[in-house]
């Protein structure tokens, strides 16, 4: 068997503009939940806590961490909790709480609810379309120009040489501009600047 070197090996670390590093996760859902967090403009950071306690007694927490106007919470998918002892699961709350950190409890259903899901795995796939400079000055100064408008206003006003909703959506993945994940991607959905 050959190695076919177009295929590239798949990473376990979520890469976000809302985040300073990579963030390692388990897939699945998770990173659902980890994308649909980029693209919330209620979420304005998104961080990763591995080991805190001493040395000589280290807590595994392993948690992703999400900033918002309220502050640092850590993400708590129901139905992705670690089993843990007695033991393991106190000392995980003192460390999460030492740090002021609250759950940001979703279930399994919160992440799958359409159309918040379908939505955020369509823009996601542009997420490595490339928008030339002056394509991204022009959408952003029509936004900052005009204010929220709808995806279709939007391409209007800006069109070509590229694909300018391919651009908008490329834009939405980088932070640059906001897109209402809570409804179905639709000609009329709103555009936001992100200034």
């Amino acid at each position: 068997m050959r190695f076919d070197h177009r295929i590239r090996p798949r990473s376990a670390d979520f890469v976000s503009p809302k985040a300073s590093r990579p963030i390692p996760h388990a897939g699945g859902i998770v990173r659902d939940a980890l994308l649909q967090a980029t693209l919330d403009p209620e979420i304005l950071e998104i961080g990763f806590l591995g080991t805190a306690g001493t040395e000589a007694r280290p807590v595994d927490l392993q948690v992703v961490t999400f900033r918002t106007n309220a502050g640092w919470r850590y993400l708590d998918i129901e139905v992705c909790r670690p089993l843990r002892s007695l033991g393991e699961a106190d000392a995980f709350d003192r460390e999460l709480r030492a740090r002021g950190l609250a759950p940001y409890t979703l279930t399994g259903a919160d992440i799958l609810k359409e159309p918040r899901f379908s939505t955020a795995r369509a823009i996601w796939t542009y997420r490595r379309f490339s928008v030339p400079p002056d394509m991204r000055h022009r959408l952003l100064a029509a936004l900052a120009e005009d204010g929220p408008m709808s995806l279709h206003h939007l391409c209007t006003l800006v069109p070509g040489p590229l694909d300018p909703f391919a651009s908008v959506l490329s834009l939405a993945c980088r932070n640059e501009v906001e897109i209402d994940i809570s409804t179905p991607l639709s000609p009329s959905t709103t555009v936001r600047s992100r200034s």
